[in-house]
């Protein structure tokens, strides 16, 4: 009996040592402090992104491969974070998400987050690394994309402002432009980068002659100078430049001037039916008057851009669809008008000349009160003129000496004055009928013969 109890008691007391023993807890109990991955690409310009490959081996063109660079996990899940819709540019760096999973969840396990400098990625760049559950989330961007810019798909003359050139963008297309005048086969102006696709040239154009510019992509970042390449040029038609239309210079910048994109936010960018602009220093034009690539545009408070008529005081302006400020000869239909291409005795830069007459280098010229340029007979102060009708460089110039129109002659004094009455030209008389100014030939006038050359013998 008492053998029967100590073998229970016994029982008892080893059940109490096994409960008291420390209990193995089965968790990863090693850190994973840096991660290491591969990305093989061989992307190329013009193409979608492909498929995401997992594993060691051959890559393609055109395609992409992960690889784990360590032996403590595995790449389980690898996809895009950008559209996969649109095709690849120049130093594109597409995005993409990685899964990472431990080989062993009861050995090593993943930190938190991560430091840049604890993940290495070659073949890419590190963006972010978050822990999900056991898994690792790393995003990275691939190695920009290596490739030519494409050649800039039009360049042309702005038919509604003299000198201005245009061009549009290629669909591989670096943002960033080179842009030169010439003058036959002179260089001229160049401007060594820009964000815009456009510039005004006019100030340039202080010869006659016949202009063209010509406009290729180019690197602009740093990152479009390592992996991209310049497009061949294009070049533009040609641009008549008469002696009227020669410009006086004013408004030049640096030989070689350059406008710099800051960042995503700076340049132009549309908000629904306007545009807005923000220089690279991150101020917004708003509420007056921006100087933009040498070209002036007003803004209201709210920053849109306005164009059309615009009254500023005592002020007119013009401003076409793109914004741009109207300024010298600017034709709208069949209509001249001219916008002060300087300051001029308290008007401003761009406002319309008001009425009446306006000397415009060397020649005369009348405005209507409305600022429309005048053309054919005008009569002012009981004197009558004439104005050039004919649709050339010299459409609206106050004619003197001999005028034939409609098979008639008349003669304008220095004046521009149209003569009546008995006047002596150069030693000879001649009469012009006195309202229409109409010179007389082969009639009897106050007794004397004039004869079919108008003279009187």
């Amino acid at each position: 009996m008492f053998q029967k109890m100590r073998k229970i008691e016994i029982a008892i007391l080893a059940g109490l040592y096994l409960l008291c023993m420390p209990i193995q807890v089965l968790a990863a109990t090693k850190p994973m402090k840096t991660v290491s991955l591969k990305v093989t690409s061989k992307l190329e310009v013009g193409s979608s992104l492909p498929e995401i490959e997992i594993g060691d081996g051959n890559v393609q063109n055109g395609s992409v491969m992960v690889t784990e660079n360590g032996s403590y996990f595995t790449v389980t899940e690898a996809e895009w974070i950008e559209k996969a819709s649109g095709t690849l540019s120049t130093a594109d760096e597409p995005r993409m998400k990685v899964t990472l999973e431990p080989k062993d969840v009861n050995e090593y396990y993943f930190l938190a987050s991560y430091k840049e400098s604890s993940v290495k990625i070659a073949g890419g760049s590190f963006v972010s690394a978050r822990r999900d559950g056991d898994n690792l989330i790393v995003t990275l961007r691939v190695n920009p994309v290596k490739g030519d810019f494409d050649t800039p798909a039009d360049a042309y003359w702005n038919e509604k402002n003299l000198g201005e050139a245009r061009w549009k963008e290629a669909e591989n297309d670096s943002g960033y432009y080179e842009v030169q005048l010439f003058r036959g086969q002179k260089s001229v102006h160049k401007v060594s980068k820009t964000t815009a696709k456009q510039y005004n040239f006019y100030p340039y154009m202080t010869e006659a002659g016949e202009y063209t510019f010509k406009v290729r992509a180019i690197p602009g970042t740093d990152i479009q100078s390592k992996y991209g390449k310049r497009s061949e040029w294009l070049e533009s038609g040609e641009l008549e430049i008469t002696d009227r239309y020669v410009s006086d210079g004013k408004g030049q910048q640096s030989s070689k001037s350059s406008v710099n994109k800051a960042s995503d936010e700076v340049g132009w960018t549309q908000d629904g039916d306007v545009w807005k602009y923000r220089y690279p220093n991150g101020k917004q034009c708003r509420d007056g008057w921006a100087s933009i690539n040498g070209l002036w545009y007003y803004f209201d408070k709210d920053g849109n851009m306005l164009n059309g008529w615009l009254e500023l005081g005592r002020d007119k302006f013009f401003l076409h669809d793109d914004g741009q400020m109207a300024v010298g000869w600017t034709r709208f239909g069949d209509t001249w008008y001219y916008f002060r291409p300087q300051e001029e005795e308290g008007a401003a830069v761009g406002s319309m000349v008001s009425s009446g007459w306006k000397v415009i280098g060397a020649y005369y010229y009348f405005f209507h009160e409305d600022g429309s340029l005048a053309t054919g007979w005008l009569e002012q102060n009981g004197k009558k003129y004439y104005l050039n009708t004919l649709d050339n460089s010299l459409q609206g110039a106050m004619f003197t000496g001999w005028i034939k129109r409609d098979e008639k002659t008349y003669f304008a004094d220095s004046n521009g004055e149209i003569i009546e009455g008995w006047c002596q030209i150069d030693g000879l008389w001649y009469y012009f009928y006195p309202d229409s100014g109409e010179m007389a030939a082969d009639v009897w006038i106050d007794g004397v013969y004039i004869d079919a050359e108008g003279v009187w013998r």
